[in-house]
């Protein structure tokens, strides 16, 4: 019962199990943030941010950027909010999922999600929506621990990567790096792929009308 609060946090024990995310994964967040290589000044979105740990982690690496966030549990959002009270003017947090983001095409710079694309229904029309709102050339890094809850209940199989990858590689994005790693929360799975520029510079190229 525990574990399909998890995928779906909501109630007293989804404000439990908002708190045992933010302490089972902070490592894997932060992993995840220190993969993108900021600047400072670029636009992030993470979908399915739960309890805002990644949000703030954020707030503080983009000093010129903006934050953006899509979380779908009202448990969750709040309290993000309640971690985010220094940050509210510098970061937006929406009720959406991956595939009901509401940010303009080609407007955020690094999607980030962490426990959470093994949930997106659907996921290849999630893939398309977040690859729709990137900018050409943009980042979706993932973060996957290998106890991360589907709808179920039931934990994401072993091979989680090959399918995520193949995935990815559906919906049009150049994986350019994947690694299984020991983290705080069991064996942890990074993917970094990106956007290609040169389709969308020909589709932006297409006469219209």
């Amino acid at each position: 019962m525990l574990n399909r609060h998890f995928a779906h946090p909501q109630g007293p024990l989804g404000r439990l199990v908002g708190r045992m995310m933010a302490r089972k994964n902070a490592a894997l967040t932060h992993r995840v943030i220190a993969a993108a290589g900021l600047r400072g000044n670029e636009t992030v979105l993470e979908i399915g941010c739960g309890p805002g740990v990644g949000l703030v982690a954020l707030a503080v690496a983009l000093p010129h950027g903006q934050v953006l966030g899509a979380e779908p549990s009202a448990v969750m959002r709040q309290q993000a909010a309640g971690r985010l009270r220094g940050y509210r003017h510098r970061v937006h947090l929406v009720d959406a999922t991956a595939d009901t983001l509401p940010w303009p095409a080609g407007t955020v710079d690094v999607v980030l999600a962490v426990n959470n694309v093994q949930l997106w229904q659907p996921v290849a029309g999630s893939l398309a929506r977040v690859r729709e709102v990137l900018v050409p050339g943009g980042h979706l890094l993932i973060g996957l621990t290998e106890h991360a809850v589907r709808s179920d209940g039931s934990t994401v199989p072993a091979d989680i990567d090959s399918w995520l990858v193949s995935e990815l590689a559906a919906a049009g994005f150049d994986v350019v790096r994947q690694e299984w790693a020991p983290g705080g929360n069991g064996r942890e799975l990074l993917v970094v792929s990106s956007s290609p520029v040169a389709e969308h510079r020909d589709a932006a190229a297409q006469p219209r009308g």
